[in-house]
Formats: structure tokens, sequence, C-alpha cells
């Protein structure tokens, strides 16, 4: 009777979460035209230096397994799933589970650009709203270009490019499908992991 009681408990805080997000409404952009034109300069000025990685310059395969391990519904959402922070939600309130795995490649970009790693209720909300906006501003090629060569990947290393030097010794483009593997593992907790734990380099 107890787990009943706990499930319908749980179901409805659930479903109340989830009602209130359904119609929480992004009609008013967050972003100044001078914050989506730094975007957009930065963008066009960063992808002619040289450790900036076009996603022309990297295989298929590379991208496409970083999309379906990170984030699978990357060229359907609107920023967000709600799929997806339904289940985070329901596993933490009928399991304990920490919040996680509920974050899209855009609100990872929306983090590391604009926001801070501080778990609060607050700072995922912003995420989310920074998400939609980014969605509507600038094309999805775009943010997944972004977020490859801005992303965190521990010890000091921003990008893939730098990521792909410091944990192979190996230019991004000639990564292997096990490499790309280990570094994706490497985006959950970036500072876990160190050159030591890839049998690559030893």
């Amino acid at each position: 009777m107890r787990i009943s009681k706990k499930f319908y408990y749980s179901f409805f805080l659930l479903s109340l979460a989830l009602f209130g997000l359904q119609f929480f409404e992004f009609k008013n952009f967050i972003f100044k035209d001078s914050e989506i034109l730094w975007l957009r300069l930065n963008y066009s000025s960063k992808s002619l230096t040289e450790n900036w990685i076009g996603l022309d310059r990297l295989p298929e395969d590379t991208v496409n397994t970083l999309i379906r391990i990170e984030d699978k519904r990357f060229f359907t959402h609107k920023g967000y799933s709600l799929k997806d922070i339904h289940s985070s939600i329901f596993k933490f309130i009928l399991f304990h589970r920490k919040l996680r795995g509920a974050s899209t490649i855009t609100q990872q970009l929306a983090r590391t650009l604009f926001l801070t790693r501080e778990k609060t209720l607050d700072r995922k909300i912003k995420e989310i709203r920074i998400s939609v906006d980014l969605e509507k501003e600038i094309s999805k090629k775009e943010i997944l270009e972004y977020y490859i060569n801005t992303v965190y990947w521990g010890h000091g290393n921003y990008g893939l490019h730098a990521a792909a030097l410091y944990y192979f010794q190996t230019p991004p483009e000639e990564l292997d499908i096990s490499q790309i593997r280990s570094l994706i593992d490497i985006l959950k907790k970036p500072d876990n992991y160190d050159i030591e734990d890839f049998p690559e380099n030893s």
C-alpha cells in the first residue's frame, strides 16, 4: 500500500511539473540584440581560426555518434526535451536518483556560453529559456558546431580540438569511433578523467 501511495503522489507531482512546463510561455526573448550580434560575429570569426572545427571537417560517424549518445532528438526538439525531463524527474521522485540526462545539446551550449554549472531550479529554467531562444535565432548546424567547439572536456580543455590532442594526441578529424565514445563519456564528468585513463597513451 505504501508503494501505491508513493507512486500516485509521485505521479501527481510529476504531472503538475510537466503541466506547468508545457504552458510556460517562451514568447519574450531574453537575449538583447547585442548578445545575438555577438553570438553571430563570434561564430563567424571563430570559424576562421585554426582550432575551430567545422562540421564539414569531421567524419559523419563522429557527428552521428555524438548526437546519438548526447541528444538523439537534437534535430526534432526546440531546445529542450519534455520526454527526457519527464523521465529524469520520474526517476528522481520514485528512485531518488540524481536529476541528470535531461539536458539537450542546446541546453548544454546555453549553460556553457551564458550560465554557471550550479544545480538549482532557477538556473535550469534559465537554461531552458536560453535554449529555446537559441533555437529560434541560429540554425541547428550552428548550435552543433558551436557546441563541439566550446563544450568543456576537463583539465582546461574547451572544444573537440583541444580534447582530442590532450587525451589522444590526435587531430579530431582522425579520431576513431572508440576514441569518440571515450570523449563523449568524459563530457558527463569532465574532471574525473585524465590521460592515464586511456591505454592508448601508456
